[in-house]
């Protein structure tokens, strides 16, 4: 008869059974809702403007900097309007190549 080997239940899945079904469910921050527009808006510029791996990676490293940047400036704020400037600019910003390099357009903190 072939011998069964237990399995260990997995980390993760152990943590999120012990894990308050409130934690589960909480809403996204603003950091988190900026990275998923900016991954959006990279992945959508992949084709017409010929992204490279290494420049996808490279616009996304340099569009989160500039959300954390505004986000330390819009302290102070609710979580609820902090989170809907951040995307806001993300989605505003303007992406083109000059001179085969990437240039970035965000719009003003005041218009977002």
């Amino acid at each position: 008869m072939a011998r069964r080997e237990r399995r260990e239940p997995q980390p993760d899945r152990e943590r999120d059974r012990e894990r308050p079904e409130r934690e589960i469910e909480e809403p996204e921050h603003e950091s988190v809702a900026a990275l998923k527009g900016i991954l959006t808006k990279t992945s959508s510029l992949l084709k017409p403007l010929g992204l490279t791996p290494q420049e996808a990676t490279a616009l996304v490293q340099r569009m989160y900097e500039n959300v954390l940047d505004m986000d330390g400036r819009l302290v102070g704020e609710s979580e609820e309007k902090r989170k809907q400037v951040l995307t806001s600019c993300v989605n505003q910003a303007e992406v083109r190549r000059e001179d085969d390099q990437l240039v970035i357009d965000y719009p003003s903190l005041n218009s977002a």
